[in-house]
């Protein structure tokens, strides 16, 4: 019942930390690093980069790994498939992706940290991390101000709006949307890769559909275009492809600890971080009203200090 008692009387090798609350993720993760146990952690991390580091740190000084639960880092289909083709040029030259957050009553801002860092993940393995960003925000149409900030569920910090629009610019002249909206209807959760020869689409993480999907057009038609086809990819999807994504990431972290190949490549503190500030540069560009560069100035959410 207590996890302070149970690291001090089972001394784990690993502690799995997957509560979802972060009012005490940081407090969690450093008793764990303390206790000299190595930590596979769910998002959200945390709920700016500078408690990242706060962890990161703690795991550097105990010598822990400290690596995140990524499913797609752990699903065969999205590394050893999708990422693949995309390099081996099957949509020519990338040149734009476009995000779709989750829609209904979890639209806007209010989960962008959480569920977004899947996509970033995705996006850092192909073009690295991001050169500036350019974002705006909006509660019922109009541009959120100081007056509209509210505590994030689960401790996620200050958030703010119903919906938002975000751009990324990656070196090399690739880009990337994001977008979400409350009340949108089925919630599209996905992420399209648009390049001069085609275009190739994959659902989000949370997804049991096809993997992955692709369109011989960068600009596909809506309507009445049968030329989207599912790209086949093993294992085929089911029920249980994210336990089991969890379990070849668990693998490769055991690998990792004893010295082996790890099977997968996993995202660890350094990556954890960019995403994160992924995130608060949305926050800190609408306030801007402008592009803002990234790494940005410092490891804060930048609605704390939002007053005018």
């Amino acid at each position: 019942a207590d996890y302070r008692e149970m690291l001090e009387k089972e001394q784990p090798d690993i502690a799995v930390i997957a509560t979802h609350d972060l009012r005490d993720r940081v407090e969690i993760v450093l008793a764990a690093a303390e206790s000299g146990a190595h930590v596979y952690l769910e998002k959200p991390v945390a709920a700016s980069p500078e408690e990242v580091d706060q962890m990161v740190g703690a795991c550097e000084r105990s010598e822990s790994l400290f690596v995140v639960a990524h499913p797609w880092r752990g699903h065969p289909p999205i590394q050893q498939v999708a990422i693949p083709l995309i390099r081996e040029g099957k949509i020519g030259e990338p040149r734009l992706a476009r995000m779709y957050g989750f829609g209904k009553t979890m639209g806007g801002d209010r989960n962008f940290l959480d569920l977004n860092p899947h996509f970033f993940d995705f996006l850092w393995q192909l073009f690295g991390a991001p050169l500036w960003c350019h974002a705006h925000i909006t509660q019922d149409g109009r541009s959120v101000t100081p007056a509209d900030l509210e505590d994030g569920r689960w401790g996620i910090g200050l958030v703010a709006g119903n919906g938002i629009k975000v751009y990324y610019a990656f070196e090399g002249g690739f880009a990337a949307e994001f977008e979400s909206f409350q009340g949108d209807g089925d919630d599209p959760f996905r992420i399209d890769i648009h390049g001069t020869a085609g275009t190739i689409s994959l659902p989000g993480p949370m997804g049991n559909e096809p993997d992955i999907n692709f369109h011989p057009h960068t600009n596909p038609r809506l309507l009445n275009d049968d030329r989207w086809e599912v790209i086949p990819s093993d294992p085929p999807p089911d029920e249980h492809k994210w336990v089991n994504a969890h379990h070849r990431m668990a693998r490769s972290m055991m690998d990792m600890l004893e010295g082996k190949t790890p099977e997968y490549e996993l995202v660890q503190g350094p990556n954890a971080r960019i995403y994160s500030e992924m995130a608060m540069a949305a926050h800190a560009s609408h306030i801007a009203g402008a592009r803002v560069s990234l790494p940005l100035p410092n490891g804060k959410n930048p609605f704390d200090t939002w007053t005018s």
